[in-house]
């Protein structure tokens, strides 16, 4: 009934386009138009047969009277109320040839795919929706409700019907999202859980445990580090994965020029890419395993962050411990480098955030400059692009710092900007900031416009629990705790920036 009444309003502008032809005098338009607007009256009425009458008599009176584009559209919507969709076709043809980019020819041309998708037609409901489309494309006929509506349902077919996600994703991503009546509207967030969404399961991994703890990107490799599980090389082109059962407990991974890093439960494994053999380091734990929490590269300089032992550098003589009195603590989270000031930023467990001056070797506190972030439990540090830190809590919301201004910014499901005040992962792309947390899904912070917004289960991930987020365009990978990993294709969402 909706889309019957959202065709019909359409239709009703249908009239509007006529204009006198510079040779036609006032009466003969005077004339042609009290015949068009009675055919409507007939219409409305519930008399098809009848303003068809009319509409007949009006075409051979005047014949060249510029009316006639709008009484052609009329003509379909008479032909298509008495189910005659054989002459619906021909008028509509006539206007298709006489006036292709009009506005009766986009709105005739929606009707007749509508007429043929409430009769189940589907692949002639395609062909004419598309139409539609096309002719908006070339003209900017109708308006941005009309194209929408024929957007989703030319998205839907050729999702389901012909089983084109490619063709489907190309309607679906120019749909605004914000002007469809309730059944579009609902087709449109199936469409967007179906053509924007996939997910990599543990099974497509080759691994044994769905709990997702890290994710890193390595050219057109993807690398999953599962908690009890080990970690996968999938190759995102090709679809396929390399399993690697041990190491089993990973919990980071760092890309090098040529080794992959893992930080593990047990220590500090690698990935050898030249020799493809896996490897151990023996150091800096020669008496009992490391708990490394986080293994970051920075300013040429391997870093592993753990949880118990402190922060560790990997420099010239081997692993060193690096510390500046108490600070940093022995309980690192998170580590990011800071290169703009040629800093390291690092979470800690229960000091906050720490800061080292990478030429000097001094460390302070976050809290020491700016007494107002008194947040201690940091679990994710993201420099972004444009200047500020933004930094995690587990249980405190999200906190962004502006070094230059000197100054912080909290945001928490308080305020309303988040859903979850534990904060478990971050990742920038060139759209959007994403920060995952521990039950309540995705917060997204558009650059577009400053907006924020949220993914959940029905937006299409898997899991509300997000403890890993990697980008490679066109994806976002969302590494989950139970559903593997969510990927999300961006660049095909036209509805969001």
């Amino acid at each position: 009934m909706a889309r019957r009444a959202f065709r019909g309003a359409a239709l009703a502008l249908l009239l509007c386009a006529g204009s006198l032809a510079a040779h036609a005098t006032p009466a003969v338009h005077e004339t042609a138009q009290s015949l068009l607007n009675a055919a409507r009256v007939r219409l409305s009425g519930g008399d098809p047969p009848g303003a068809l009458e009319i509409l007949r008599k009006l075409r051979n009176l005047y014949s060249e009277s510029p009316l006639l584009i709008d009484a052609d559209g009329l003509d379909v919507e008479c032909s298509l109320a008495v189910r005659d969709i054989y002459k619906a076709r021909y008028f509509l043809q006539r206007l298709l040839d006489a006036a292709p980019g009009s506005r009766p020819a986009f709105s005739a041309t929606l009707a007749v795919a509508g007429y043929y998708y409430d009769s189940r037609t589907w692949l002639a409901a395609l062909q004419y929706y598309a139409k539609a489309v096309e002719i908006f494309q070339e003209s900017r006929s109708g308006t941005r409700a009309d194209l929408d509506f024929a957007l989703v349902h030319a998205s839907e077919l050729s999702t389901w019907q012909l089983n084109d996600p490619e063709r489907a994703r190309s309607y679906f991503q120019r749909i605004s999202g914000g002007t469809l009546p309730p059944a579009e509207a609902a087709l449109y967030r199936q469409l967007r859980v179906r053509l924007l969404w996939s997910v990599l399961t543990a099974d497509s991994l080759g691994l044994k445990d769905s709990n997702v703890s890290s994710l890193s990107v390595d050219g057109d490799d993807l690398w999953v580090g599962t908690w009890n599980g080990g970690v996968s090389r999938y190759s995102v082109s090709a679809g396929k994965s390399d399993p690697f059962p041990t190491p089993p407990y990973a919990r980071s991974i760092e890309v090098a020029d040529r080794r992959i890093w893992i930080g593990t439960t047990e220590g500090l494994s690698w990935y050898g890419k030249g020799t493809a053999r896996w490897g151990a380091e023996e150091k800096p734990a020669s008496d009992h395993a490391y708990n490394v929490k986080a293994v970051r590269l920075a300013a040429g300089a391997l870093y592993a962050g753990t949880l118990g032992d402190g922060l560790l550098r990997n420099g010239d003589s081997g692993w060193e411990q690096v510390n500046d009195g108490s600070l940093p603590g022995k309980f690192i989270t998170c580590i990011a480098e800071d290169a703009a000031r040629g800093r390291l930023l690092i979470g800690t467990m229960n000091v906050g955030l720490v800061i080292l001056e990478l030429k000097t070797g001094q460390m302070s506190t976050l809290s020491e400059s700016i007494p107002a972030f008194t947040s201690e439990n940091i679990t994710t540090i993201l420099p972004a692009r444009d200047g500020r830190i933004w930094i995690g809590t587990y249980g405190e919301g999200l906190s962004v710092w502006a070094p230059d201004a000197k100054s912080v910014r909290q945001y928490s499901t308080a305020g309303g900007e988040i859903t979850d005040d534990w904060i478990l992962s971050s990742c920038e792309t060139d759209r959007a900031l994403y920060f995952g947390s521990f039950g309540g899904g995705v917060s997204i912070l558009s650059k577009a416009d400053g907006s924020w917004r949220r993914i959940g289960i029905h937006d299409g991930l898997a899991s509300l629990d997000v403890d890993a987020i990697a980008w490679r365009p066109p994806s976002v990978f969302f590494g989950t705790l139970g559903g593997g990993v969510s990927v999300y294709d961006e660049a095909a969402d036209g509805a969001h920036p």
